[in-house]
């Protein structure tokens, strides 16, 4: 039936032309979608003809048939086919479509850059289908227009999902149409954004904003060509990640411009922004930071908000999310934080933990499977609740093991069949048993516990249910009853502290429970010593280094943690010199080891820390930094600029007409060396400032005269440099311009810290300007430490103008005033000393004291750490800056400095000391001592007048032969030297006897003995003369020396004659090899094929199979599974017509000790787990190792008490195992069992657990074998006497008789052709004495031929043997018989009165009664055990594993 016409609403009327012009449209629309339909229709067919090849697709099929349709289980939309994008030409259609999955069944709906498609809208524009689970968006005759992104959005009650693709519409003539639609400009254009020239011109710096607000970065741009539709392609990074427009990022570019704007601000956003444009060239970018500090918080002293919090292992009902602690500097640590949810659309945010949590790591279960949501953070300290993080982005609860159950296959590449493992696994009911149940979270106060979903899961919906048990007890108890739990991650909470957990999962759905997956390992969430697993914060990081950059930044860079913990990252602080109080660097952790800290102020010191950051929280704080003022670096080229401020201004004395001031240089001296100041003055009244020098001075003192007396006056000091003069120094005090008469001193000034050390210093000092009415005696020191109160550091006043205060705190803050003293008492304190940090510059060296190598001069030496290109080295003498004395010369090359002395004698002692100035402190001291002096002017005497230096003295040494060498070895030889040996005061020339020679590049001077006597007894002297220089050297070898040397190089004139023949080169040692094989091994050497070798034990040749190879150099004599009776004496001979040798090589004692510790470490190393080993006697632990003897040591532990061997517990081995036997076990031998293995310095420990189910399974198993021993021990069994094969000649007796066996006795049952046989006068069966069975045939016939058995039996079992027997006609020859199991004995014949043949039975025997025709016949489903099995009952082999051998 032909669908209805389109009728076009009233409110819709449109004119003639319109009404043709829909016409035509309607036709063409109506051409396109009969082609399309054609194509969905072939398509249809060709996929439906593919599909059926596959084999899967049959079996599936099959299936679906069998299986009754079951409730599918609600998923969220998936689309398993996702849209394409397409270019097309003008006046074409284009289908858009895709496949969806979900249940409920997902609703979909079209969206064209961001707004919904509507079909009426533009009537036959659109057409919107879906059919066979396939949606498609079908565009007629696309127009320019029609170029933008197109989404499809599936939604059921679970969620909602999206797919994106963009359409492009081309002109036939092929240029693009400009069309301004939603930011797809760069897809219409011929000019690609990296074809364009640009110039960034205003650039964005490092900015600052503050939690809530906003902040915009912006550059500005030149653009060539500057295109109205082509605006260059910009892109935004944060720390190098990609940042895409939102509502927290609002990207802009054109009109010359590019910016980014970021509304609300949080720490998040904190980091490196770079702006990077897409030019012709590559790219043009730009960096800067930005800071974003805590807002003010809600309760003072609250900490800040987290930081970046994120959701992980996001699940169907749970999610971990994680964040990062904020930093704290002069707030109370956190104690923990709450973590909250919302879902999406709503606004209502519910608390997800009841008691703070102390780590950033947080399960959250319990959410909506298909529900999306947010997450957010609050901390919480002694103050209160910190504001709440930025929240999370959006996470949507779902299972993604739903996924991974869907199977994708490819036809031809282009089609796609989707096939759920549900029609795989085929009709299952109960799910399988979860696996891999394992702890992946373990904190203090929770654990998360993960496995893997069932497989096979069955098509129901599944569910879990979680039991735990005390490791060890094997009580489980259920943990989640009240929760239905459809995810494979749960957390649990409120373990008890210091107790071991095992944890099991079992699968559940609408048809029952699976069986329980396997048990945890033990879970512990503190250890040992109540710290938490794993341990927490990290080590503070190490030593960290400031340095300057710009005049309001510094470079900082530090040490990692030596344990980092799963590090995030650093916080850094600062803290101005002087105050108590640090402010945070940076509000968010930063992930590298060096940092640039912007915002200082300029002038100002500072120093620097750094704390560590992980989940646990924050490090220790590392230690500070030096101080640093912040300055811009010096660099040459770089313009230098004026110095700051003087402060400091004092009055050092004052007579009425004239006041003497005296000031502190400034803390910022603008990058070069300060070279003037400049003093002005006004009366306190007055706001006029006149000029007190002209000229500039070079001091930091001035007296400025003219003054009225009792008027007060205020100053003021300006610095200069090469930059200019700086700015004024802020106005001092008023000063009263009034003559001084108090008759003690006026205060010291000019106070300064020299050599400054981590536990001490020396204070300088200038005397005071005013002296008072006597003259100045000597000074008090007063120190402070930062926060305390002044105290004397000498008792005693000293009478120079300097201390060394030692007993320092390294890293504290000190200052210092001075008090002079005269006879009229103590005077006025000088002022406060600048702060000083008690700590050594980095690299500093101290001063060397040392005499030249070549001129002999002595010397003091100091190599600073830093200089500037202004520094001087000035040298003192007890701090008296040594300026023209003859007694000294200084020489100065780079960062080194000598203060070389002339004639030194006693008037040079003293301490002396440098200082290098424009540097930040370069000192160093050092005290001349009497001692000192003395032992360096023996070293320059040695050096003015030269000596030939010696190595080494003159020494011997015996070589072989029993050659002795006599040398000594020079520094430095020339090849002008000469020399001579003296001898027992006789010079010795080179003879043959006597070869003396030497090497001008070693300086070795020798002489050679040939042949060392007893005449050569006496005393060895060689002189050496080399230029001016000489020296000499003697040996004495007289007495017992002369007896040692003389033994010596008898001996080895022995061994060289030994070795003229065959001979051991090494002599007779062990080894033991991998296999625990002891050698005897030996090296010989001047062997020949002839040589003999014989190997002895305790005098007894040891013939070997195979002769030794005495050729290859090494023989080795190997004993195998060595033991005690392996002792003994072995002797090696070794002989030919040139001679002969012996080596010999005790087997005792140590030795044997030794042996046995090798081998037990090889033992002990292969040794393998306990394992379990049941027997009809017992349960037997065995330990599998490479050799196993009793001399090595062992021992057995039972609950870690040793054990002894006895009856009950026998312990012994063999070669390949040592094992342990509990005899009848009982409930007492349960427990942990050990065992140890040890050689010289170690001992190897085996376990095995016998306790819980491994005993039970046991104790099992034991009862089992004793009961099968017992039963093959008693059972009904042939004993003997018959054949396999019996041939015999018709009309003869055949008599088969055997003996039988059992307790209690057992039953005989004969069979033929397995058909019970019954006694009858042909056939005849006696049994006699419950032992002796037989079957009599008289008169045997062809037909009684067949296959014979006899069945044995009694309750423990029995035995059916079977005998084949054959009959021939008289006259033929007797068949060959295959011979079986026993070999066939033919029958004796016998004619009327046969007997048994070789039948041991009685003479008169009662006849057996018979058995019931009743009993079972043995049938072919029945096999026949073999005689030979002597265990019917084999021990299970997964209950007493054997492993192999290592």
């Amino acid at each position: 039936m032909a669908e209805p016409a389109y009728t076009v609403p009233a409110f819709r009327q449109r004119s003639p032309d319109d009404v043709e012009e829909y016409q035509r449209v309607t036709s063409n629309v109506g051409k396109g979608l009969a082609s399309i339909q054609e194509e969905l229709h072939r398509m249809r067919v060709a996929t439906k003809t593919q599909v059926e090849n596959i084999a899967i697709k049959r079996e599936v099929q099959e299936m679906m048939h069998k299986v009754p349709m079951r409730t599918e289980t609600n998923t969220p939309p998936d689309f398993l086919v996702a849209l394409r994008s397409h270019t097309v030409w003008e006046k074409t259609p284009v289908k858009l479509f895709c496949t969806v999955g979900g249940h409920p069944r997902p609703i979909v709906k079209w969206y064209k850059g961001g707004k919904p498609v509507d079909p009426l809208s533009v009537p036959g524009k659109y057409k919107i289908e879906s059919k066979y689970g396939v949606h498609s968006l079908i565009i007629s005759r696309c127009v320019v227009s029609d170029t933008a992104e197109y989404s499809a959005v599936a939604t059921n009650s679970h969620g909602s999902v999206t797919s994106k693709a963009t359409v492009i519409v081309k002109r036939a003539g092929g240029a693009y149409e400009s069309c301004q639609l939603f930011g797809q400009v760069p897809y219409l254009t011929k000019i690609h954004p990296s074809k364009l020239e640009i110039t960034l011109l205003d650039k964005f710096g490092v900015s600052f904003g503050t939690e809530g607000g906003s902040i915009r970065l912006a550059c500005t741009m030149v653009v060539v060509p500057d295109l109205p539709n082509v605006p260059p392609l910009a892109e935004w990074y944060r720390d190098d990640k990609l940042l895409k427009p939102g509502k927290l990022v609002e990207i802009k570019v054109g009109g010359g411009s590019a910016s980014l704007n970021l509304p609300h601000l949080a720490k998040d956003d904190e980091g490196l922004y770079t702006l990077r444009m897409w030019t012709k060239d590559g790219t043009a970018e730009h960096s800067a930071y930005l800071f974003v500090k805590d807002a003010v918080p809600s309760v003072a002293g609250a900490p800040g908000a987290p930081i970046s919090v994120k959701a992980f292992d996001i699940n169907s009902d749970y999610v971990l999310v994680a964040w990062k602690p904020p930093n704290l500097t002069k707030e109370a640590p956190i104690t923990g934080y709450f973590v909250d949810k919302r879902e999406s659309g709503s606004t209502t945010w519910s608390q997800c933990n009841d008691s703070p949590v102390k780590v950033c790591k947080y399960p959250v279960h319990g959410l909506s499977a298909g529900h999306a949501y947010h997450f957010r953070v609050r901390a919480v300290n002694s103050a209160g609740m910190s504001r709440a993080s930025r929240e999370s982005d959006k996470v949507t609860a779902l299972d993604p093991a739903e996924r991974e159950r869907l199977q994708v296959i490819q036809l031809d590449g282009k089609h796609e069949v989707v096939i759920k493992a549900d029609d795989v696994e085929g009709y299952v009911t109960l799910p399988g048993a979860p696996t891999d149940v394992h702890a992946s979270e373990i904190f203090k106060s929770y654990i998360v516990l993960s496995w893997n979903p069932p497989s096979p899961r069955g098509r129901a919906p599944i569910w879990y249910l979680i039991e735990k048990s005390v490791a060890g007890t094997g009580a489980w108890q259920r943990i989640n009853a009240a929760v239905k739990l459809q995810s494979p991650r749960y957390p649990v909470f409120d373990l008890e502290a210091g107790k071991k957990f095992q944890f099991r999962v079992y699968s559940e759905n609408l048809y029952g429970v699976s069986e329980a997956s396997g048990p945890t390992g033990p879970v512990e969430t503190l250890d040992e010593h109540g710290s938490e697993r794993p341990v927490g914060v990290p080590s503070a990081p190490g030593q960290v280094v400031a340095t300057r950059n710009t005049k309001s930044s510094v470079f900082v860079q530090w040490d990692p943690p030596k344990h980092a913990n799963k590090l995030m990252g650093y916080y850094i602080d600062a803290s101005v010199i002087g105050s108590k109080e640090w402010s945070p660097c940076n509000h968010k952790p930063y992930k590298h080891t060096r940092f640039v800290v912007h915002g200082l102020t300029p002038g100002e010191t500072y120093v620097f820390r750094v704390q560590a950051v992980n989940v646990y929280g924050l490090s220790e704080e590392s230690q500070e930094s030096s101080p640093i003022s912040v300055e811009p670096a010096i660099e040459r080229g770089v313009e230098y600029a004026t110095p700051g401020a003087p402060h400091g201004i004092t009055m050092l004395s004052c007579d009425g007409a004239s006041i003497t001031i005296a000031w502190k240089s400034p803390k910022h001296r603008g990058g070069s060396k300060i070279t003037a100041y400049y003093v002005d003055k006004r009366d306190a009244d007055s706001l006029t400032w006149q000029e007190v020098n002209t000229a500039p001075t070079q001091t930091r003192t001035y007296k400025v005269d003219g003054l009225t007396e009792g008027t007060f006056y205020e100053f003021k000091v300006q610095a200069g440099n090469l930059a200019g003069v700086g700015v004024p120094s802020a106005p001092s005090l008023p000063l009263k311009c009034e003559a001084w008469t108090a008759p003690e001193p006026g205060p010291a000034y000019d106070l300064a810290a020299s050599e400054v050390r981590g536990d001490s210093l020396v204070l300088l000092w200038k005397a005071p300007v005013y002296i008072g009415a006597s003259a100045i005696t000597g000074y008090i020191v007063e120190m402070a430490k930062k926060g305390h109160s002044y105290h004397p550091q000498n008792e005693v006043p000293v009478t120079h103008r300097y201390l060394r205060v030692t007993g320092l705190e390294e890293g504290a803050v000190y200052t210092f005033k001075v008090k002079a003293v005269n006879a009229e008492g103590v005077g006025k304190a000088s002022e406060p000393s600048e702060p000083v940090v008690a700590r050594a510059l980095p690299g500093t060296q101290e001063i060397q004291l040392g005499v030249d190598e070549d001129t002999g001069d002595i010397f003091l030496s100091l190599e600073a750490c830093e200089i500037s290109e202004t520094s001087k080295f000035v040298w003192s003498k007890n701090y008296k800056e040594i300026t023209d004395c003859p007694r000294v010369t200084v020489e100065t090359k780079g960062k080194l400095s000598k203060l070389i002395f002339v004639n030194p004698d006693v008037n040079d002692l003293g301490a002396f000391s440098v200082i290098v100035t424009d540097t930040d402190g370069v000192s160093a001291s050092h005290t001349l001592t009497e001692d000192a002096l003395n032992t360096l002017l023996e070293l320059s005497y040695n050096i003015r007048h030269p000596i030939v230096p010696l190595k080494h003295h003159l020494n011997y040494e015996v070589l072989e032969k029993g050659h002795v060498r006599f040398w000594l070895q020079c520094l430095k030889l020339s090849s002008a030297a000469t020399y001579r040996f003296i001898v027992n005061d006789k010079e010795v020339t080179s003879s043959e006897s006597n070869k003396i020679s030497h090497d001008v590049k070693t300086g070795v001077i020798q002489m050679v003995m040939d042949h060392f006597t007893k005449l050569n007894e006496g005393t060895y002297t060689v002189q050496v003369h080399d230029g001016r220089a000489k020296n000499q050297s003697s040996l004495v070898l007289v007495g017992n020396v002369f007896k040692t040397v003389y033994k010596e190089a008898e001996f080895q004139r022995s061994e060289h004659i030994r070795k003229q023949g065959p001979h051991f080169a090494e002599y007779l040692s062990y080894k033991v090899d991998d296999d625990c094989t002891v050698l005897l091994v030996c090296k010989v050497a001047n062997v020949k094929k002839e040589t003999a070798f014989h190997w002895f034990k305790d005098d007894e040749e040891i013939v070997l199979e195979t002769p030794p190879n005495v050729m290859s150099g090494t023989v080795a004599l190997p004993i195998t599974m060595f033991s005690r009776k392996d002792q003994g004496h072995y002797k090696a001979k070794l002989s030919d017509d040139k001679g002969k040798d012996t080596s010999v090589f005790d087997i005792s004692g140590q030795v044997f000790d030794d042996i046995i510790n090798d081998i037990a470490h090889i033992a002990g190393s292969s040794a393998s787990e306990l394992v379990l080993q049941c027997t009809p006697e017992g349960i037997r632990l065995q330990c599998y190792m490479k050799y196993y003897t009793e001399e090595i040591r062992t021992a057995w532990l039972h609950k870690d008490t040793k054990i002894s061997s006895s009856e009950k517990m026998r312990i012994a081995g063999t070669a390949e195992m040592a094992w342990m036997q509990i005899r009848d076990p009982t409930e007492k031998e349960k427990g942990h069992y050990s065992i140890q293995i040890m050689d010289a310095t170690k001992s190897y420990t085996r376990t095995f657990d016998l306790s819980g189910q491994a005993y039970t399974d046991a104790y099992e198993e034991y009862l089992r074998l004793k009961a099968a021993a017992f039963a093959e021990k008693n059972r009904g069994r042939v004993v003997g006497g018959l054949p396999d094969v019996v041939t015999i000649m018709e009309l003869k007796t055949l008599s088969l008789t055997c003996t039988v066996w059992g307790d209690p006795s057992p039953e005989v049952t004969w069979f033929k052709n397995e058909q019970e046989v019954v006694s009858t006068e042909h056939a005849k069966i006696t049994f006699e004495a419950n032992k002796y069975s037989s079957l009599t045939i008289n008169n045997v016939t062809p037909e009684d031929s067949g296959k014979y058995s006899i069945n044995v039996r009694n309750k423990y079992g029995g035995e059916f043997v079977e005998i084949t027997v054959s009959v021939y006609k008289q006259g033929e020859t007797p068949p060959e018989p295959k011979l079986g199991g026993r070999q066939a004995t033919p029958v004796p014949l016998s004619s009327k009165a046969p007997t048994p043949a070789q039948t041991p039975t009685p003479a008169q025997t009662p006849t057996p009664s018979l058995r019931s025709s009743k009993s079972p016949t043995p049938t072919p489903k029945s096999p026949t055990p073999s005689r030979s099995l002597k265990s019917p009952s084999p021990a299970r082999s997964f209950k007493s594993p054997t492993p192999p051998r290592k």
